[in-house]
């Protein structure tokens, strides 16, 4: 069953057009849905604990879901963490009552541990702030998250937007593992990430030499998830134990704008040339640049249940 057609109707309204009004006004129609339908799976009981810090900034902060007998019968569940977008000066785990709380409940909901997560932004962040908050942020789960019932083995990071940016570049800097050299995830997820960056717009270019700290545009992009896997070596030069080994998903909305399209198009065609493999790769028909997220957990939302499902098509075999 797809989304109602008013709901599909409203994202067709925007197509790919993108800014702060058209976010505001997406945040301000979906929170208004999911008020509208009540809790998510009443019959499941969820719990969940917010603000539970991972680091010593404000900023380090996550909130977790799980669902209510996981801990009491020593469950080793899948751990599914989101961190949001906001173009690396907004956004956080609640951005309205419902969301993005109706991610981590529907997670919860699935027999999972769901967590959301946050990270530094500017004016005070700087690179590499975001992806080391990020790696923090999945250092601290992978030791802790048996507390809630998770399997620290089956951790899956999904970033969207720009947080997708900040897991990515830790991902490709070799951030994700353990100090026992262990990755600290299973599968990673980019939700319309920002892999690349268009420096020719104004407002782009002005957030990016503040968060990496120059004007020299060859240097930013040197930085970015793209640039930081151009210069890794190809797959079979490379020592294998340097190389990522979590499984990497993308996905793109329908009505993405086309800084976005493009970056992710040109980071799939640049991972394949360097591992001589393409990424698993899936456009979102009928979304826009956030309206997956949003809609997660309504009636006849599909974006779940399908992350739902490469989760635990990963998950097989995980060792807790």
């Amino acid at each position: 069953m797809p989304l109602a057609p008013e709901i599909q109707q409203f994202i067709l309204g925007f197509k790919d057009r993108w800014d702060g009004s058209v976010n505001t006004a997406c945040q301000d129609f979906f929170e208004a849905l999911h008020l509208s339908i009540g809790p998510l799976n009443p019959d499941h009981t969820i719990k969940y604990e917010k603000n539970v810090k991972y680091g010593p900034d404000p900023r380090h902060r996550l909130d977790v879901f799980w669902p209510a007998d996981a801990t009491s019968t020593n469950a080793a569940l899948p751990v599914v963490v989101y961190f949001h977008g906001g173009a690396f000066k907004l956004g956080d785990n609640s951005i309205t009552p419902h969301m993005h709380a109706n991610i981590g409940r529907f997670f919860a909901s699935q027999g999972m541990i769901g967590v959301l997560g946050t990270y530094r932004l500017l004016p005070e962040a700087r690179f590499p702030d975001g992806q080391d908050d990020i790696a923090s942020a999945l250092s601290w789960l992978h030791d802790k998250v048996h507390q809630y019932g998770g399997n620290r083995n089956a951790i899956f990071a999904l970033g969207q937007s720009a947080g997708g940016g900040h897991l990515a570049m830790a991902l490709f800097s070799g951030n994700l593992k353990s100090d026992q050299g262990q990755s600290l995830v299973r599968g990673v997820l980019l939700l319309s990430a920002a892999l690349k960056y268009d420096l020719s717009k104004k407002g782009r270019r002005e957030s990016m030499e503040e968060y990496y700290g120059t004007t020299d545009h060859s240097l930013i992009q040197s930085r970015s998830a793209y640039g930081i896997l151009q210069d890794l070596p190809p797959f079979e030069d490379a020592d294998v134990a340097s190389v990522p080994t979590p499984e990497l998903f993308l996905m793109l909305a329908e009505w993405d704008f086309e800084e976005c399209v493009q970056g992710n198009l040109d980071f799939a065609r640049l991972y394949a040339e360097r591992r001589r493999r393409l990424p698993r790769f899936e456009v979102l028909p009928g979304h826009n640049h956030v309206s997956y997220a949003l809609s997660i957990g309504l009636p006849g939302d599909e974006v779940g249940p399908k992350i739902a499902d490469w989760v635990r098509q990963c998950s097989e075999g995980a060792s807790s």
